[in-house]
């Protein structure tokens, strides 16, 4: 049976291509409504409120609604007479077969970001008790439960006092295997499993959630070394690429609240299906589990409400460490595994950057340090004199490729850094395959290049004398990759991208300024700048500080560090006593509210401005 045949035929046959698969759409659908239904994968980073330019495709046949005036305003005339349009802002009229732009549909593959691992002493929360455990007769009918808390507690007094009840159901047949040794994983006094023998690996998932994606390191918990590392996309991300489309999307109804919990669940156990596979075991065997995930993603895999998120003044429905069970949110894992997840700190300042603290030492760091994770939303501590200070500034998704004329994610095809000298202009994409959008670190490089070529004004103002500036539809653009380079339109660079750069990065170097200036420190000030996350990880920190999204200071006083809240979640698995630390930073952070503040506002329009050139 076919796609196409499962799905109910209440509306018109819509064949994706180049997969051609068949979809029947229902009535009051767009075209994302109907592929997000149907599994195929079309970028929407703003959740197809048609607000960013990411869900690009080309109406090959049949009829659908005239253009919407969104999309009159984003399409050129020959575009629209071309049959480009979003797909969140287009319905079917009849069957049709719409072409997926290769922007729309690219896989992101630097959802893995590296990071130099770290060893602690393992002092984990489960333990493995090898045990012989003594026949039931007629003489001693003592009930299973009782002979093996017993055999433990004979051997090691005081160590198990109950027994999770879904390895309660599995006992009689573990204390009848032959030999009769068994090998019980116990927390804290609870047998939550088994592993076949004393020598079967004991083993933890560390799990940082994000908004883009999800990483997971697979770990030995005897000996603290990581055994294998993976990240995918979180599924989420069909519903907005940034926690505010997610909020509204979950706040509509419980179906919808209850759909993103699943969502997220399900890119968990997706990835954990996955690292385990390449170490030929599989999640049974997995006896701990921590996440940190920002404030969405914590409540939303816990399935707590979000409404309160979404509106002023941002309160969270919990900032506790919380441990529950891992089938209560559906987790695949040993029978009565827990999941561990860390604390957040306030409003959208979560669990993940609480990680990152904990994985750089911020409870021990005597220098003065700038700790920031840039993203849809950016998350920035100041430690100084043993105090710690966080911020969330909205930085939106221009860095990471959306609401950017020809944004997209880290993918094939992605341009990810340019050179302008001249009227030469170079770019490299990743994979050097053909060029098809900009992402995150294209989009910080052009725009540095373009001002540090003198084609972009300190205000922002692109001028038109350039040989690749050209003006399409009242809209000034600068071309980085002309048709007959790109797989569909033009790579275009244009001056709504410039003014969605500055408002990103006016809003970072604000935030660094409010932190600084509450502690009454000048930037020379800063030992060190640390850049977490995925996008930190691969941006040109010198066109980071040329346009003064950073504070200018010499590069040797930046760090790029990875995956700092997977491998701060990975310190908590591996030691216990971490996750009383986690909490502890996450209390004595002080947290600083910029909305409404003046001095935020009034340092983000001075920060909106690139830095008058240096002539030399």
């Amino acid at each position: 049976m076919s796609r196409a045949e499962e799905l109910p035929r209440t509306g018109h046959r819509v064949t994706f291509a180049p997969d051609e698969q068949q979809v029947w759409s229902l009535p009051g659908e767009t075209l994302l409504d109907t592929a997000r239904r149907a599994g195929v994968r079309i970028a929407s980073i703003c959740g197809g409120r048609g607000l960013c330019k990411s869900c690009v495709v080309r109406i090959a046949e049949g009829p659908v609604e005239p253009p919407s005036q969104q999309d009159l305003e984003f399409f050129s005339p020959d575009e629209l007479g071309a049959n480009w349009r979003r797909a969140c802002q287009t319905f079917a009229r009849g069957d049709c077969r719409v072409e997926i732009s290769a922007r729309a549909r690219a896989m992101p593959l630097r959802a893995q970001v590296e990071s130099e691992d770290v060893w602690v002493r393992p002092d984990p929360a489960v333990r493995l008790y090898s045990v012989a455990v003594p026949d039931a007769t007629l003489a001693d009918p003592t009930a299973d439960d009782h002979r093996l808390m017993n055999a433990l507690n004979e051997k090691w007094p005081g160590i198990c006092s109950r027994i999770d009840i879904d390895v309660l159901r599995s006992l009689p047949q573990a204390l009848r295997v032959p030999g009769r040794q068994v090998a019980a994983v116990v927390r804290f006094g609870e047998v939550i499993g088994f592993v076949p023998t004393s020598k079967g690996a004991l083993l933890g998932l560390a799990v940082d959630i994000g908004t883009t994606n999800i990483v997971a390191l697979l770990v030995d918990l005897r000996s603290g070394r990581t055994l294998a590392t993976r990240a995918i996309e979180n599924p989420q991300s069909s519903y907005g690429g940034d926690v505010i489309s997610r909020i509204a999307r979950a706040a509509t109804s419980e179906d919808a609240r209850e759909q993103l919990h699943q969502l997220v669940v399900r890119g968990i156990n997706d990835v954990a299906r996955e690292i385990c596979e390449s170490e030929s075991i599989g999640p049974e065997h997995i006896a701990d589990i921590v996440v940190a995930g920002n404030t969405t993603m914590h409540h939303l895999l816990l399935k707590l409400p979000v409404k309160h998120l979404g509106a002023v003044p941002f309160v969270a429905a919990s900032a506790s460490a919380t441990d529950v069970k891992a089938r209560d949110v559906g987790i695949k894992a040993m029978p009565g595994a827990y999941v561990h997840v860390l604390p957040n700190i306030a409003g959208f300042v979560g669990g993940d950057h609480t990680a990152m603290l904990l994985a750089i030492g911020s409870d021990r760091e005597e220098k003065t340090i700038v700790a920031l994770d840039i993203g849809t939303n950016t998350e920035m501590s100041l430690i100084h004199k043993g105090r710690i200070s966080s911020i969330s500034c909205p930085s939106g998704p221009a860095l990471e490729g959306g609401h950017i004329r020809c944004g997209m994610r880290s993918a094939r095809g992605a341009i990810e850094s340019v050179e302008i000298r001249g009227d030469e202009v170079r770019i490299r994409t990743i994979d050097d395959s053909p060029p098809v959008g900009i992402c995150g670190s294209g989009v910080l490089d052009v725009t540095a290049q373009l001002y540090l070529a003198g084609i972009v004004t300190p205000t922002g103002q692109m001028k038109k004398e350039h040989s690749r500036v050209r003006v399409r539809d009242g809209q000034t653009e600068f071309v980085l990759a002309e048709e007959t380079e790109a797989q569909g339109p033009a790579v275009v660079f244009n001056q709504r991208d410039v003014r969605s750069v500055q408002l990103a990065k006016g809003a970072i170097r604000a935030g660094i300024r409010v932190l600084l200036e509450e502690a009454d420190l000048r930037d020379e000030q800063i030992d060190q700048v640390i850049i977490a996350g995925a996008f930190g990880n691969y941006i040109d920190l010198a066109s980071a500080v040329a346009i003064d999204m950073l504070p200018d200071l010499p590069l040797d006083r930046f760090a790029q560090i990875g995956n700092a809240a997977g491998i701060g979640a990975k310190l908590a698995l591996v030691s216990y006593p971490h996750r009383a630390t986690a909490q502890s930073i996450a209390a004595k952070s002080h947290y600083i509210e910029l909305l409404g503040g003046a001095h935020f506002n009034t340092s983000f329009m001075n920060a909106m401005r690139f830095p008058d050139r240096k002539q030399n």
